[in-house]
Parts: C-alpha cells; structure tokens; sequence
C-alpha cells in the first residue's frame, strides 16, 4: 500500500488507520524532534501531492482487510494540511462510516482553504509546543512567513466555529520549552484556545537532532498538575502504544515495511500491531535487514527499527 499504513494500536484514538498524504518530508516545520526525520521541503504552499482518486482506490479496496479500525487518521510524513485535498479525501473516508483525525501542526489554520477542510472531520489536533517567540523558533524552527500569534489565533478561531473535538497536543524538550515563563505562556495561549483536551508527552522516540531530550515523567507530571490547577481542560500525559489488533488480515510484511518508513517501531510495538510473534517478526526483521530495507538503532536505552537508512544518517546533521 503506498498510502494507508496501520492501524497503530494509541491510547488516544483507539486502532486508527493512518493515511499519508504528505511526500517525505514536506512540511511547515522543522521541528528539532520529529521522529519522521529532518524536513527536506520547508513549505507552506497547498498543492494536490498525488492523484486523490489513487488514495481512494487504496482505501476502498482495502478497509475491509486491515481488521477493527476507530479512527482514520490523516498524519504521516509530513504536515497533512499541505495536501489540498484533505478536505474531500475526509468527506470521502466519512462515506464509509468511519471517524476521522486529522493530525497537524497546527500551523496553517488561519487560512479559510485549510478551516474550511478541517470543520469536516470528528476531532483535529493541532499541535503548539510553545507560545513564546524564542522557544518556539528553537523547538519547532517553522517556515519564515509564518507568524506564531497568527498561528495562536488561528487556531483559537477554528475551534470556535468547530463543532467536533479539539485536543490540543504539546510535546516538551529539556531545556527549550519547560521553564515556568514557557508554561504560563503555554496556559495563556490554551486560554484563548479552549481546547476540549491537552496532551502533553515529552520526547519518546530517536528525534531529529540528538541533543532534544526528552523531560523526566516527574517533571512532566509537575507542568501537568500546574496546568490542571490553572486551565479548566482535561489534561493528559500520552505515552506509547497499548492496545492490539487482533483482526489484523493485510499482507504483514508490506504493512511492516510500510510503517517503519514512517516511523521508526520497536519490535514490541510492531508484534501488538500486527499481531505477531517474535519469531516470525525476527524473520521477517532478519530478511529485511539483508535486503536493506530495515535497520536497527538505539534511544534511551530501547532499540528502535526504521526502513530508512537516511533517517539514521541524517541524525544531527542538522544545526
């Protein structure tokens, strides 16, 4: 499959589908933690990425063999609102009776072309790692043109004209965006939002640059019991994975294979996706490895797999 990936068992959104409209690795952002890899097109233009019937053909012929899904969500290889077919490819998912997610950065929904697109979907989580103008540099080093008080209101002014669930997501590094100054800007900016949720996690997988660390759980529980005292949202710490896919059916080396190219998995991740032991995950692990199509490193002491080998290389070259 060339556009479906999944679906990836989350405590956020159940079993859900991921769709990638993006190309590797289009996006608005360069943020200093993305598990996808360093973004090789900063861009902030729409553009029809791929042939949308193509995605829809993918889908239909195979929703009915990728077991129970929650959610499909669109996510993946880069900032999903660049793809100015969102809008239609999520009218078309809905069609089928599924609910969608649309994963993003947040970034662009100031723009009528992308609020318009996004009011169709069941929930939108946008992400804001930071609402002071040096943090937000530093963490997400966005495009040039884009404004962080405009991308604040932006997205403070879709979810109020938004009759789905907003859950508004926050990643903390050590070091960037964890001061109390960072924070109380962070709570103001939710202030205005009012997001229906926030999800704060930390780093958790091999990030673009090595030195992004990620926040120890008491420090992270600390901003999180800050936040429930001032703000009047659900507040969550969101980790891994820790659900399974039991109906799982689609032809599991492609899926695999398919998935370690966009992010990388740990061999326990991928047998409670999949539904897999690890015998036959080390096989298919071992011949991939022979093929140059899988390869092995390590982050905070957990051995992760991706299926690119520029993802690896790439790792803190980047200044």
């Amino acid at each position: 499959m060339d556009f479906l990936f999944g679906p990836v068992p989350s405590r956020r959104l159940g079993l859900s589908l991921g769709i990638n409209i993006i190309p590797f690795k289009v996006c608005s952002y360069r943020c200093i933690y993305c598990e996808v890899g360093k973004t090789t097109d900063l861009s902030i233009e729409r553009k029809s990425f791929f042939e949308v019937e193509l995605i829809e053909k993918e889908f239909k012929d195979n929703i009915g063999k990728l077991g129970k899904i929650d959610f499909v969500t669109f996510s993946g290889s880069g900032e999903p609102t660049l793809n100015k077919d969102i809008g239609r490819l999520i009218d078309f998912v809905k069609g089928f009776g599924y609910r969608t997610a649309v994963l993003t950065n947040g970034s662009l929904l100031w723009r009528e072309d992308v609020k318009r697109d996004l009011l169709r979907a069941d929930i939108v989580i946008p992400s804001l790692d930071a609402a002071d103008e040096d943090s937000f540099k530093k963490i997400n080093r966005p495009h040039p043109s884009l404004s962080l008080t405009k991308i604040i209101h932006g997205i403070a002014d879709f979810n109020h004209s938004f009759s789905g669930q907003m859950w508004l997501e926050i990643l903390f590094v050590e070091g960037v965006n964890d001061s109390k100054r960072n924070v109380k800007a962070l709570i103001d900016a939710i202030k205005l939002i009012n997001p229906d949720k926030i999800q704060l996690g930390t780093v958790d997988r091999p990030p673009t640059l090595p030195w992004a660390e990620k926040l120890s759980f008491e420090k992270l529980n600390l901003i999180a019991d800050n936040m429930r005292s001032k703000l009047n949202a659900e507040i969550e710490i969101i980790g891994g994975f820790d659900k399974e896919n039991e109906e799982f059916e689609e032809d599991k080396e492609r899926a695999i294979l398919k998935l370690i190219n966009i992010r990388p998995c740990s061999r326990v991740e991928l047998m409670k996706i999949f539904k897999i032991d690890k015998k036959e995950l080390e096989n298919i692990l071992d011949r991939f490895s022979k093929e140059g199509k899988a390869f092995e490193y390590s982050y905070g002491g957990k051995d992760f797999i991706t299926g690119s080998m520029a993802r690896i290389a790439g790792i803190g070259l980047e200044d």
